[in-house]
């Protein structure tokens, strides 16, 4: 599909200044990694990806990994107080033990790829995907290809697909095993920057597209939050 201009089903992110980025929006069925770490503003980020697909009439998910369902509806709600009535209609917040979501690789079966199907759904999130990575590791190393199964599997549901990833520890453009970005279809990431690596002093968020439509790039803005605490993206200014 990658490959194939005429196959290109575009959908807009919701998220102003990224379409721009990535081509005009994200393709459908794609798989797109943020890399990040806790407060840099993934949750909004998918959020308002989310609410996105509401407006244009779509079904949307979000799967927790950790966080309790009524958390999480509550935070929508408290952005989005009109969607009420779209929520277990439309916007669909379940919670998932990570051993459970790994029914999406087809070598357990396909338990949660056929509910997303048999839903409607057209875009999902996954947070914290980095939860079921940790499920991966092993005395002998990292089960690399269940990974890969689980994004094939996720491929497979015609959905498009943002996943939450940590960042490794020194580095802030790489995931903590190393393995997402690669089986991604996009990736960025997003971190805070002090500086002179003055943590005393105010910091700028950047947003560092990595990876897009399956090819390495490096193109970045800065994170910022209009009146109403909507997460853009800015160029920034020289």
């Amino acid at each position: 599909m990658e490959n194939d201009p005429q196959s290109r089903v575009m959908i807009p992110s919701g998220i102003p200044g990224l379409d721009e980025m990535i081509g005009g929006g994200f393709i459908k069925d794609s798989v797109f990694v943020l890399i990040g770490e806790t407060g840099t503003g993934r949750t909004m980020f998918s959020l308002q990806f989310l609410h996105e697909g509401l407006l244009q009439g779509e079904k949307v998910m979000y799967i927790s990994l950790f966080n309790p369902v009524e958390q999480l509806t509550a935070s929508f709600l408290s952005i989005y107080p009109d969607m009420s009535d779209r929520i277990n209609k439309d916007l669909y917040i379940i919670q998932l033990p990570p051993e459970i979501f790994l029914t999406f690789s087809s070598r357990h079966g396909n338990n949660v790829a056929v509910m997303i199907k048999e839903l409607g759904i057209s875009r999902v999130v996954v947070n914290p995907f980095s939860v079921l990575e940790e499920t991966l590791v092993t005395s002998t190393g990292f089960r690399s290809t269940d990974l890969n199964l689980v994004y094939l599997s996720l491929r497979s549901t015609g959905a498009t697909t943002i996943l939450h990833v940590n960042s490794g520890q020194t580095n802030v453009f790489s995931s903590k095993y190393g393995f997402s970005e690669v089986f991604a279809d996009g990736v960025a990431c997003m971190f805070r920057e002090f500086p002179d690596n003055d943590h005393m002093r105010p910091y700028r968020m950047p947003f560092v597209l990595l990876k897009s439509r399956g090819r390495i790039t490096k193109t970045a803005k800065l994170i910022k939050y209009d009146e109403s605490g909507l997460f853009t993206l800015h160029s920034p200014v020289k």
